[in-house]
């Protein structure tokens, strides 16, 4: 009942909005992908071109800060959509639309040159937002440990617990993820974009720029956060190698715009591993949940692959080598079967 009242008040303010502007809808809406939030978009065709209808409830998105975030972004150069119309209170907004050749499409059939290229691009406009980050402060809340340890309990209660159903040896996991906590605490401070990946990336201007979606949650937090959230994303993964070299790429940038805390390679390479250990975690327990509560299951194929990143990284670290132990001897084997009931489920 909620959903169609929210629906019909929905309807209402488009209406609205786009007579205000002059426009009327004049053909079938797109459905765009869908994400871990709550927020819904549509494609909306209008016969002075697209738009975006971005449906975000009030009670679980944080409209104030999309709304900040994204004028923020743009006064530096950066390209996060205009917000043509919006109503804040109900979580309404009609955007610009930046298209959907995202980067994940374009490097997934990409060589390695290409790759590199277009991993460049994205490296770039990090440094760019780290930078006006630095120079001009947005007022972000402070990736702090209260919001580690919520996000690392994700992954004990979602995806071991209820999905797997799994019991989580309660010392090994307390160690490890008290750990990766204080790996991060300990990190110099950057602007955190959070969700700096692929699929929020997309490629604008024949491959040359790119346009910023889901940035609303940026954070103060650890500096190399959104360089392994890019190179090692939960959505693809590359050769060891490759990830070296633009993880180096991204120093060599980042110390030539003037970023702080990035003197010591060895400590920034360490980080790098530990906080991708923590956000790959935290994704697991993120799919997990809503696999479990939206029955959406466009992430189970993307567990696999999360697991592999662990897998890679986490036996080479004091800290997280126990943890990866006890993932290779328990979850692994345990997953196909917790997969296979999830799509079985209508």
């Amino acid at each position: 009942m909620e959903a169609t009242r929210r629906a019909t008040r929905r309807e209402t303010w488009l209406s609205n909005a786009l007579a205000s502007l002059d426009r009327r809808e004049v053909a079938e809406r797109v459905a765009l992908a869908a994400e871990a939030s709550t927020r819904r978009f549509h494609r909306i065709a209008t016969d002075a071109g697209p738009l975006v209808l971005m449906d975000a409830p009030p009670e679980s998105e944080n409209n104030a800060a999309f709304l900040a975030l994204a004028s923020w972004l743009r006064q530096h150069g950066l390209h996060a959509p205009e917000v043509v119309d919006a109503n804040v209170e109900q979580g309404f907004f009609l955007l610009e639309d930046l298209g959907d050749r995202c980067l994940a499409a374009a490097l997934a059939p990409a060589d390695e040159d290409e790759r590199r290229r277009l991993y460049r691009l994205a490296i770039t406009t990090l440094v760019q937002i780290q930078q006006a980050g630095q120079q001009d402060p947005p007022a972000l809340p402070d990736y702090d440990r209260a919001r580690l340890e919520r996000e690392l309990g994700l992954f004990a209660d979602w995806f071991v617990e209820r999905m797997l159903a799994l019991p989580l040896p309660s010392n090994l996991w307390q160690q490890s993820a008290a750990a990766l906590t204080e790996a991060s605490l300990t990190q110099p401070r950057a602007c955190v974009y959070l969700d700096y990946h692929s699929r929020n990336l997309l490629l604008l201007d024949g491959d040359t720029r790119l346009g910023l979606v889901d940035f609303q949650d940026m954070h103060h937090g650890p500096v190399c956060y959104d360089a392994v959230s890019l190179l090692r994303d939960c959505y693809l993964r590359w050769p060891e190698h490759e990830v070296r070299r633009l993880r180096s790429n991204y120093l060599e940038e980042a110390r030539a715009a003037g970023i702080r805390g990035l003197e010591d390679a060895a400590a920034f390479a360490r980080g790098f591993d530990l906080c991708g250990i923590q956000r790959h975690l935290k994704a697991l327990g993120i799919f997990a949940r809503v696999a479990l509560t939206r029955d959406q299951h466009h992430y189970l194929d993307d567990m696999p692959r999360v697991l592999e990143h662990l897998l890679a990284v986490a036996p080479g670290h004091p800290e997280t080598a126990a943890l990866a132990r006890w993932l290779d001897a328990e979850v692994i084997p345990a997953l196909p079967a917790a997969l296979a009931r999830l799509r079985a489920r209508v």
